[in-house]
């Protein structure tokens, strides 16, 4: 019994087809390889002074890293923050999907800290709820500054009754903004 094979205009005869797209597979996974490592690349090796910039080419940080040699509050920023620009120490500013995120601290804005989202209460709500039976709220000076969920006792009881949202990195939204000159 004899095989042939089927003979296709122009192609060799001991090429497989099934081969010929496993190496085209190959070819265009290390191209997206070689392209995704060079643009990392370009944000790995060089510097920015401007935040936009920076944003646009890292992406997502939580906090300026070395890459990012300008003033911590750039002028722009500041005039659109409505914050003096000497004031850099009542700015954090940070990268969210290539855009530039900004926080004004003030009484009880949590700038500089990932918001708590458990709905456990810790020992010092319980304790607070035990000591204040049927509270409306639970204070902050309790809660922490950071949570995102605000508590209340029903009875001696804690109860998580409203959560704020949070953003993508965790942070919570009310207190972020974007900005942009």
């Amino acid at each position: 019994m004899t095989t042939r094979r089927l003979r296709t205009r122009g192609a060799h005869p001991h090429v497989h087809l099934p081969l010929l797209r496993a190496a085209a597979v190959i070819t265009l996974a290390w191209l997206a390889v070689i392209t995704i490592s060079a643009q990392a690349g370009n944000a790995a090796g060089r510097t920015f002074d401007d935040p936009i910039p920076y944003c646009r080419a890292v992406g997502t940080i939580n906090h300026p890293d070395r890459r990012y040699t300008g003033p911590r509050l750039p002028v722009w920023m500041a005039q659109r923050l409505a914050v003096d620009p000497a004031r850099a120490d009542w700015v954090a500013w940070r990268c969210a999907k290539g855009a530039v995120m900004a926080c004004v601290y003030g009484a009880n804005l949590p700038c500089g800290s990932k918001a708590r989202t458990g709905r456990r209460p810790d020992e010092a709500i319980r304790a607070y709820c035990h000591t204040h039976p049927d509270a409306n709220f639970v204070p902050m000076i309790v809660t922490g500054h950071d949570s995102a969920v605000s508590w209340r006792c029903r009875g001696r009881r804690a109860q998580a009754w409203r959560v704020e949202p949070v953003d993508a990195q965790g942070y919570l939204k009310r207190i972020w903004i974007p900005v942009a000159p």
